[in-house]
């Protein structure tokens, strides 16, 4: 069923929404920009609610606390009142959203000591990527003379462009989303029903904002592949154009040159994946909850990026993942919890895993 969200400014039905969601229920955090704080509500009366907020030294002047119940996921905005004693923060409730119809899948618990406990480990992630690029210009611009030394005497516009450069370039961004190469053999020409879709988007979303193009009418084919880590995160991408319509064979090189791009960069050894070993404390089909205490690894961390990495399988295989980071939350005596929904996983990975989650009793569909 699709969500519905109602939003509740009547201060007459707060404390009926205290009562049935935030009283006895452990799981309220506050939001902040390093990720989701666990809190504690203490009550509410005349009109305020007290939490109890480790960690936190100044309080901005408002700000989002949020809980989940049953399949509802309940937003609160508050504005703040006073501090008291002891981490005691007295805030006026504004306004709650009330998201119901949230769909909640099956999960198990794999963070107790025994045979099912998994770890998460050669995690790296986009921005790291990114990172390890800036550091690394001498070695970036020799893997890009490299690619331009028979690119730049067959097609008459070449361009290599790499995650460190920004992610405001189009076509970065259009790779980020979808790392799926595209062919434009004519911008000029209606493509086909099959081709209709790439085209358009090329042409609303990467044509229409290249004013280099606009201006040189007389390139109108395009080949872009995106460069991939491990095959799956998109960190730059090779780029042709030409005065003449492009063939398959061509893209196909230009495709296998992607490839050849993300084995340079192994051979120059600029991406360090992280080899410690992360405790996973739940796990899904679609998902896992990374637990540590170190603060030093949230650096892998953040919300909306993506981590590939292994999950380390009881019984000594490994499934690679990709994730997408969803939610970043501190825990009780300062464990921090990352939420990853897995994005994209190989066949035999799958395998593996699944396996996995099926000898936990769990049903993965």
């Amino acid at each position: 069923m699709s969500e519905q969200i109602r939003t509740i400014t009547d201060r007459n039905q707060f404390a009926k929404i205290f009562s049935i969601f935030f009283l006895n229920n452990a799981n309220v955090f506050l939001r902040t920009s390093s990720g989701d704080l666990k809190i504690t509500f203490m009550g509410f009366a005349d009109g305020t609610a007290a939490f109890k907020i480790p960690y936190v030294k100044n309080m901005s002047d408002t700000c989002i606390i949020l809980t989940r119940k049953d399949n509802y996921l309940i937003n609160g905005y508050f504005k703040f009142k006073e501090k008291d004693l002891d981490e005691m923060y007295v805030l006026y409730p504004m306004q709650f959203q009330i998201i119901s119809n949230v769909r909640r899948e099956e999960r198990v618990d794999v963070s107790s000591a025994g045979k099912s406990v998994l770890f998460f480990t050669n995690a790296i992630s986009d921005y790291i990527l990114q990172n390890s690029l800036a550091l690394s210009l001498k070695k970036v611009d020799n893997v890009k003379e490299i690619l331009r030394y028979d690119l730049d005497k067959r097609f008459p516009y070449v361009k290599i462009y790499f995650l460190n450069e920004g992610l405001s370039d189009p076509r970065m961004k259009y790779f980020y989303n979808s790392p799926v190469p595209f062919f434009v053999p004519d911008i000029k020409a209606q493509p086909d029903a099959k081709s209709e879709k790439i085209f358009n988007i090329f042409i609303n979303e990467i044509y229409s904002k290249d004013y280099m193009l606009q201006n040189r009418k007389n390139l109108i084919s395009e080949i872009s592949v995106p460069i991939l880590y491990h095959g799956k995160i998109p960190y730059g991408y090779i780029q042709i154009n030409s005065e003449k319509p492009l063939t398959d064979g061509i893209f196909s090189v230009i495709r296998r040159m992607g490839v050849v791009t993300d084995e340079l960069f192994k051979k120059y050894k600029i991406f360090i994946p992280e080899n410690d070993r992360l405790l996973v404390a739940d796990a899904s089909a679609s998902g896992i909850g990374i637990v540590f205490r170190e603060r030093k690894y949230i650096r892998y961390f953040k919300e909306g990026s993506y981590v590939i990495g292994d999950i380390l399988l009881p019984n000594g295989t490994k499934a690679n993942v990709l994730t997408v980071v969803r939610n970043i939350t501190l825990m009780e005596n300062k464990i921090i919890k990352v939420g990853c929904q897995i994005k994209d996983i190989d066949a035999l990975s799958e395998v593996h895993y699944h396996e996995y989650l099926e000898s936990t009793g769990m049903k993965v569909e």
